[in-house]
């Protein structure tokens, strides 16, 4: 149906200005025959004509147009000083024609010749010149970071002078850069709607001098302000020099990607009184720690540490300690992202704050020293402990979303766990012996008696 209305409009506009070119020729003839009158009004229909279409089929043609595809190798702008530059050499060239000055034609020429010598400079400076992006490793939501940017002159002889480096995804800098996106947006509203911006590095970087066959660097401070992948597409070089008339740019390609991590926040000292972190629980099994588990009799080659001089004295043989093993207290982190709306939900909000509540806890019973395992209904990381288990969960939640449910959807939480993981591990997961921390937007008295007894949820309306 689109591709059919754009062909209509495509061939109205062509059949419109073939009308207009036709009465312009027409009005040219009654001129040249000193018919005034028809004359005027011909190049009146003409120029109406023109008009109509600039005005009302045009824009309609342009809106079908994805510019966000328009990647070119180079760009070339005006800037404002260079436009009252050209109007200067306008005007200049009007007197020089009406007067026939030498002087005026001489003064004209250098001036054109400054608009020459100004490409060949800002193409000299451009030239071999290669730029590379350092990122820390682990990023967070508005934290503030710093971007290495390195700028490497390949040249031999010559040196680069002003080269501004941005993201290509990004809008160009200054003035004029604002003016062009400003008019994109108006003539290209497609373009520039519901795409967040996921570019890279989010502010330029200046170099005003590089000299031949040297790197240099520059650090930007930055953050992200919301998790997920920023995908790097490439470099935009662009330098106003030498005159600052015209900004010439390039583009270099590049690829790579950033993974933001949600927002890690300090969590409610409640969280420090729940009762299975942090510590160690008695186990049934002899080992290292230090409750007493049983007497027995002394071994060869033991350490004269095990003794119990108590129980030696009472028995009349050396008795030796058997300590209980220590074992560590289990832990799941379960993030429910089926979400069942309720009236004045804000979703995306309230879902990204429990994606940060999940990633603070995370963290702070990594800190504590705590083995934790993570589910959801997309994605199981099996118990660990360390910061390799923290950045594996910081991970998934970086780039998790929500899917909503019907309201005839039953609310069971072991129903859509049980498509990620195999019966035995939900069984053991569910069981009371593992404690959980479940964030949920399910209704409340959804969950069976033994699972809310070994489970602390916390609902996405309390958040």
């Amino acid at each position: 149906m689109l591709k059919s209305q754009a062909a209509r409009d495509f061939l109205l506009a062509l059949l419109l200005l073939g009308v207009a070119l036709y009465l312009g020729i027409l009005a040219d003839g009654a001129a040249r025959r000193g018919q005034a009158a028809p004359g005027i009004v011909l190049s009146l229909a003409s120029l109406l004509l023109a008009l109509t279409v600039a005005l009302t089929l045009v824009p309609r043609l342009a809106r079908r147009v994805n510019f966000s595809r328009w990647n070119l190798p180079m760009s070339f702008s005006i800037t404002r000083e260079g436009g009252a530059y050209i109007l200067v050499i306008f005007m200049l060239s009007l007197a020089a024609i009406n007067t026939g000055n030498n002087l005026l034609f001489l003064i004209l020429a250098l001036l054109l010749s400054v608009i020459v010598a100004s490409g060949t400079f800002a193409r000299s400076s451009l030239r071999s010149v290669y730029v590379s992006v350092s990122i820390p490793e682990n990023v967070y939501v508005d934290e503030h970071v710093s971007l290495k940017v390195s700028l490497r002159n390949a040249k031999r002889l010559l040196p680069s002078f002003s080269v501004s480096v941005e993201d290509s995804s990004r809008r160009p800098a200054g003035r004029d850069g604002r003016l062009r996106h400003a008019l994109r947006r108006r003539v290209f509203p497609s373009s520039s709607k519901g795409a967040p911006d996921r570019s890279v590095l989010r502010h330029a970087a200046y170099f005003s001098y590089l000299p031949p066959r040297e790197t240099r660097s520059v650090l930007v401070n930055q953050s992200f302000p919301a998790r997920g992948r920023y995908a790097l597409e490439g470099f935009r070089l662009s330098t106003r020099f030498p005159f600052g008339f015209f900004r010439r740019g390039e583009r270099v390609h590049a690829s790579g990607e950033v993974l933001v991590y949600p927002k890690v926040e300090e969590v409610s000292s409640y969280f420090h009184l729940l009762p299975f972190l942090p510590g160690h629980m008695e186990g049934r099994h002899v080992g290292l720690g230090e409750s007493l588990y049983a007497l027995r009799k002394y071994r060869d080659g033991e350490s004269a540490r095990r003794v119990d001089w108590k129980a030696t004295a009472k028995t009349g043989e050396l008795m030796a300690r058997e300590y209980a093993r220590e074992e560590e207290s289990e832990f799941c982190l379960i993030l429910d992202n089926r979400i069942h709306p309720a009236p004045g939900m804000n979703l995306e909000a309230q879902f990204e704050k429990a994606v940060s509540l999940a990633a603070s806890l995370a963290a702070h019973f990594t800190d504590e020293g705590a083995e934790l395992e993570y589910l959801t209904p997309d994605e199981y990381a099996a118990p660990g402990m360390g910061f390799d288990q923290l950045h594996r969960i910081l991970r998934s939640l970086a780039v998790i979303d929500f899917a909503l449910t019907s309201p005839e959807d039953s609310p069971d939480l072991k129903q859509e766990l049980a498509a990620i993981v195999t019966p035995r591990v939900l069984q053991e997961i569910l069981s009371p012996k593992v404690f959980k921390i479940i964030i949920t937007s399910k209704p409340r008295g959804c969950f069976s008696s033994s699972m809310w007894h070994s489970s602390h949820v916390i609902y996405f309306d309390e958040l």
